[in-house]
């Protein structure tokens, strides 16, 4: 599981005082920023899930309602 966390935040983006310009600047990944990356990582792939799940009980429901109302007609 580690391996996925290798690329993240390995660069960052810094304002250069004098130049004005945004620069790159390459960081460490600490500790910290590696569980920083993990919960980032959860929070990303429970909001797809969420998502995927709602849109497949919205669609359920709307099947479901077009097939009352069919019935009914």
């Amino acid at each position: 599981m580690a391996g996925a966390f290798w690329g993240t935040r390995v660069m960052e983006i810094v304002k250069k005082h004098d130049s004005g310009g945004l620069v790159w600047k390459r960081i460490k990944l600490t500790s910290t920023r590696k569980a920083n990356a993990k919960k980032r990582l959860h929070r990303v792939w429970q909001k797809k899930v969420v998502n995927k799940f709602k849109l497949t009980f919205d669609s359920l429901l709307k099947l479901e309602l077009s097939c009352k109302f069919r019935i009914h007609n």
